[in-house]
């Protein structure tokens, strides 16, 4: 890099977007009842001793963190740090405001601990070691000055440590009460005391969430409810008929239907739940319930299983006779298989098992449980802050907290208000004016169209679910769709009919050469009809996407075979409709623009918006690389979008690597189709957690410049280098709003789109805003959460806010405004997209997989991820 562009970029990190003197105004004012409650301003921001905690066994083998909480829970009942002290547990970190009672402060202090046995006696006595050690003193008093209205603090580590802290003393008191899940959630039991099953016998439980943040001269409390995953706790022979029930069994399991045995599917089925849960074991004479991690399922049911006892073979349901005198109601089910370290195989009917309660459960939910977990959650706004009321009062009470009082943290449990802002929608064109209503608007006519005259359809379906006639019929009416909104479209596209054990990339290939045959040049398009029962739509469409989008260069679009049926011809026309829409977009047409004069960037010059996500790999798939993509708007609508995708080499790593080389071809790209280079570049960027903004800033922030110099030359010889303003883009966050008077919600109960909150519950100098741009007519809407990080055009309050709302109603895949800007939306499809075009050999992945894919280790040599063809790589696929 040359020297000057080094310079510019060793400056970038210090340069963060301050909020600009002029508040905003644009929009109707209203008065919104937000879920945060405030810390009194009297909150002195004290000074707290800090101890290292390390708990270990007696081979000083690391203990986990419930084992570590046992302990000090144990430490704190017996009063070993002090009669009168107030600590509070944080993992591997002790704080207090007053000095424990464990000696010299430079010398580190041993105990050691006994934990009993789980309160349903279940586990064992553990002997157990801890080592606390002084570490020094917390200074509270930098995130005071951070939220104080004239401040000119900025984030850093001394604030996310105080936060750190403060979060301690108000989560400690009710994680130790109630089950919880990392720092923040915790989950009491359901007042009637009745599990909620998801699809595939996992357990939903809802609870409750709570975090300090820094608002508007004083500290506050995000409280709202929340949910996840767990194993369902108790005996297993009353949940296997919740796991291994399918939506196509019309009911449960019995009893006596279980003691005849389960076919091969079911037991693959439970031996892909069970495999590394935590059990134990009810059979024993002497009353102890010794818990185990299961390994595996064994194939032979228990009255056929047999071992070596002595000199004879005996099966595993005549040992428990004779040993245990308990004869197995259930011999006909396999058993569980728990591998010793000694490499010992043990043997454990089911029905001596019991699931131990607490377990999370991270693997990757299905289509039908994600479903079903989205519909169980999704209240409504007064229903929402009803729940968080009643926690505040009867599970938080934080007025008698005895840890906050000793820190002399005050709360007032009512809602923060707030006035917010409702700005008004753009105005939309397809030929004629649209002014969106509630967040969204008809369209009938498309304002661009390309001519679809090479296309072919390819059916991976059995022909007695699919026929011949269904399929045509439909696509008749998909040929009509194209056509009313303006679309020349080939009315009678080749039909074929796949064979996925022949492979996928034969069939497609096929139809590919189908559709060239048919008009003597490269298809266009193939609509693929899929069937979602055998492999899911998701694996089906992977599949699909990368075949078409990495071998042929050809524009795929998929169709679940179930939507083509006849019984309901209006939805199906809505389908299509909703599919119209999509097709026009990858082909290259626009839907719809915004109207002339509603896209103001404060220039008359060239303007470029980018979009940037990152993919990471769930816990499941140890050791997957993640896939960053990128995306640029190419003509001056902003509806004209081409995507980059390239894999991290680092595991876990938050940054996007290869972003300069991403932002250079788009930059290219631009260029090549306008004959101009952009004046100024809007760039938004989701993914990124606070603590990670100065990093993001330093190392994204200097790619781009890099790539600027690289395409406009060192000294702007091509042009005048850009104006960049980055925008981070946060979805994943606990802020709720609902207005106060029921005139200024929508008829959900919601906040009307355009709704923006910018004070009270954000800090002063920071440019952050939230908007709710889109409507929620079943739950409570999330806004998001917008942090301008480098604002180089000087963009005004409500300039960017306004510009940001409307970049909201640009998605080719709907007729309404979405929940955040397109870009963002389309990088997010991108990276989704291309993770599959990753060949990756799975290896460490799963719950019992090795460690491998820790932060920081680097993906195999052997590791490839395969790029669009130059065909379509320009083209919005994408959508």
């Amino acid at each position: 890099m040359a020297s000057g562009a080094t310079k510019a970029a060793a400056n970038i990190g210090m340069i963060v977007a301050k909020r600009p003197e002029k508040p905003g105004s644009a929009g109707k004012v209203v008065e919104l009842k937000t879920n945060f409650i405030a810390v009194s301003t009297e909150f002195k921001y004290p000074k707290v001793h800090y101890y290292s905690f390390e708990v270990s066994d007696a081979k000083k083998k690391k203990a986990g963190r419930k084992d570590s909480q046992k302990v000090f829970e144990q430490m704190k009942k017996n009063q070993k740090f002090g009669a009168k002290a107030l600590p509070v547990f944080d993992g591997g970190q002790v704080y207090s405001i007053s000095q424990l009672d464990i000696g010299h402060r430079k010398e580190t202090r041993s105990h050691s601990v006994k934990i009993p046995v789980d309160a349903d006696g279940s586990g064992r006595e553990k002997d157990l070691k801890v080592e606390v050690k002084y570490q020094g003193e917390i200074d509270l008093s930098p995130i005071g000055d951070y939220v104080k209205e004239k401040s000119t603090s900025a984030w850093d580590g001394n604030i996310q440590s105080s936060l750190t802290v403060l979060n301690a003393f108000a989560n400690n008191k009710v994680r130790l009460s109630f089950l919880s899940v990392g720092r923040k959630a915790i989950f009491p039991p359901p007042r009637d005391n009745r599990p909620i099953f998801l699809p595939g016998g996992i357990e939903m439980k809802q609870g409750f969430y709570q975090s300090v943040r820094p608002g508007w001269g004083r500290l506050t409390i995000n409280v709202d409810i929340c949910a996840t995953t767990f194993y369902p706790a108790g005996p297993i022979i009353d949940l296997i008929p919740k796991i291994i029930k399918t939506k196509f069994d019309r009911h449960e399991k019995t009893r006596d239907e279980l003691r005849r045995g389960l076919d091969r599917r079911e037991i693959d089925t439970l031996n892909r739940f069970f495999r590394g849960v935590m059990i134990f074991v009810t059979h024993r004479s002497d009353n102890r319930k010794p818990k185990h991690k299961v390994s595996y399922l064994d194939s032979q049911p228990a009255d056929q299983a047999k071992f070596k006892q002595g000199n004879k073979e005996i099966t595993i349901a005549q040992y428990f006779k004779e040993t245990y005198k308990q004869t197995l109601q259930f011999g006909r089910l396999p058993c569980i298989v728990v591998i010793k370290p000694d490499k010992t195989k043990v043997f454990f009917p089911l029905e001596v098992c019991e699931i131990c309660p607490g377990q999370r459960y991270e693997d990757k939910l299905s289509d039908d449980a994600r479903r079903e977990m989205v519909q169980k959650t999704a209240i409504k706004p007064w229903e929402r802050f009803d729940r968080i009321e009643t926690a505040i009062k009867d599970i938080f009470r934080h007025q008698r907290d005895e840890n906050l009082r000793s820190i002399g943290m005050n709360v007032d449990p009512e809602f923060i208000k707030v006035k917010g802002r409702v700005i008004q929608p753009p105005r939309l064109t397809n030929g004629t004016e649209i002014v969106p209503d509630g967040g969204r608007w008809d369209l009938r006519k498309f304002i661009k169209c390309p001519r679809l005259h090479n296309w072919s359809v390819i059916v991976f379906e059995n022909r007695n679910y699919a026929p011949l006639e269904m399929v045509k019929n439909a696509i008749r009416q998909l040929v009509s769709s194209l056509s009313e909104r303006g679309m020349d479209v080939y009315p009678d596209p080749p039909i074929e009919y796949g064979n996925p054990q022949g492979g996928y990339d034969k069939s497609l290939l096929l139809a590919a050469q189908k559709a060239r045959i048919t008009r003597d040049r490269p298809a266009q398009l193939i609509i693929c009809v899929i069937q979602k029962k055998v492999l899911g739509a998701s694996g089906i469409h992977a599949i699909i996407k990368r075949i078409c989008g990495t071998q042929l260069g050809v524009i795929s679009q998929c169709i679940v075979a179930n939507n083509m049926k006849g019984q309901n011809p209006s939805r199906w026309r809505q389908i299509c409709g909703n599919i119209s829409l999509k097709i026009n977009g990858k082909l290259g047409g626009k839907n719809c623009v915004l109207a002339d004069r509603e896209l103001n960037f404060g220039t008359n010059k060239p303007y470029m918006v980018f979009g940037a996500d990152v993919f990471h790999p769930g816990r499941e798939e140890k050791g997957r690389p993640s896939v960053a993509a990128v995306c640029a708007s190419v003509d001056k609508t902003v509806t004209r979008y081409v995507g980059r995708h390239s894999m991290n080499q680092k595991i876990k790593n938050e940054i996007i690597e290869n972003l300069e080389g991403m932002a250079v071809e788009l930059l290219n790209q631009f260029q090549r189709e306008n004959n101009i280079l952009p004046f100024q570049i809007v760039f938004y960027r989701d993914g990124v957690a606070e603590g990670q903004f100065q990093h993001v800033v330093q190392k994204e922030v200097e790619a781009l410049k890099r790539a600027f110099s690289r395409v406009y030359g060192e000294k702007g010889e091509k042009g005048q280098k850009p104006q960049l303003t980055f925008i981070i883009v946060q979805k994943r966050h606990h802020a709720r709003f609902m207005p106060v008077q029921r005139g200024d919600s929508d008829r959900s109960g919601n906040c009307r789109p355009g709704t923006i909150v910018d004070t009270e519950i954000v800090v002063p100098q920071e440019f952050d805003f939230y908007l709710q741009s889109h409507a929620s007519p079943l739950g409570t809407a999330r806004p998001t959460h917008y942090h301008v990080l480098l604002n180089e055009a000087n963009f005004p309050v409500d300039a960017i806010q306004t510009l940001t709302y409307k970049l909201c109603h640009l998605s080719a895949r709907c007729n309404l405004a979405i929940s955040h800007v397109t870009p963002v939306h389309y990088a997010h499809h991108i990276a989704n997209q291309a993770k599959h075009f990753v060949s990756w050999d799975g290896s460490g992945s799963g719950r019992s997989g090795s460690s491998g894919g820790r932060g920081g280790d680097t993906v195999p040599n052997t590791t490839r991820c395969e790029k669009m063809k130059s065909g379509i790589e320009n083209e919005m696929f994408f959508v």
